[in-house]
């Protein structure tokens, strides 16, 4: 059983919707791209898995366990940092390999990575447009500039598209979760005229986390479809 609960707190660790959809924005940017390098773009996927899907999440989850996981902080700590490691080791070897100018997305993202889950300098870093930037812009650029080593204008326009998606997702999820872990429970909503409407809590959520499930599979189809019209 103790095993079992381990298990369940680190793939609730992933926040899965949240990984799946930036993980969609690496491979929109791959898809994008004029030729696709597959070792490349495989191995930037893996840095992404693991260091915002298990290090941003792990680092994020000491700061007032959002996830519920039960994982010690020591443990949160060492799979954080081990996995950011990790990922900018794979990013240093392409820099190293195959283009200088990789090294500043790499130590960009990983200063987002740090600084905005840890809430450091004051949380000013941990803001919906770092947010929309370090989860959105930044994996759709690294994507694309691992197999193209140029950004095009057209590529920076197309990043602040996803910028803007990233913080529409931000902004529905914050006000979900505020209703979800604030607001125990909601019977009607007043209106101007002095009536009332019955509502639930769920109700009252339930745009929002609709949204956000249609479009998480809506950016993965679109990178996928792509990846298979533009090559």
């Amino acid at each position: 059983m103790e095993k079992r609960g381990k298990l369940y707190d680190f793939l609730n660790l992933l926040h899965a919707p949240y990984t799946f959809w930036h993980l969609s924005y690496v491979l929109l940017g791959i898809a994008l791209s004029p030729h696709i390098f597959l070792g490349r773009s495989v191995a930037t996927m893996v840095a992404f898995f693991l260091g915002l899907g298990i290090g941003a999440h792990a680092l994020d989850e000491t700061m007032g366990n959002p996830l519920k996981t039960k994982l010690s902080m020591r443990a949160l700590y060492a799979i954080g940092l081990s996995a950011l490691t990790v990922a900018m080791a794979i990013g240093l070897y392409y820099t190293i390999t195959l283009s200088i100018f990789l090294f500043a997305l790499v130590v960009i993202e990983s200063f987002f990575a740090i600084t905005y889950n840890l809430e450091t300098f004051h949380s000013k870093l941990h803001s919906t447009p770092i947010f929309a930037i370090s989860w959105g812009s930044i994996p759709f650029l690294t994507g694309y500039f691992i197999n193209t080593l140029t950004l095009t204008p057209a590529a920076l326009l197309m990043a602040f598209a996803v910028a803007l998606l990233t913080f529409v997702q931000k902004t529905l999820s914050t006000q979900a979760r505020l209703v979800r872990r604030n607001i125990a429970s909601v019977d009607a909503l007043r209106l101007d005229s002095g009536g009332h409407v019955p509502i639930t809590s769920a109700e009252l959520i339930a745009p929002a986390e609709k949204s956000l499930k249609a479009l998480t599979i809506m950016i993965f189809l679109i990178s996928v479809a792509l990846v298979f019209a533009l090559h």
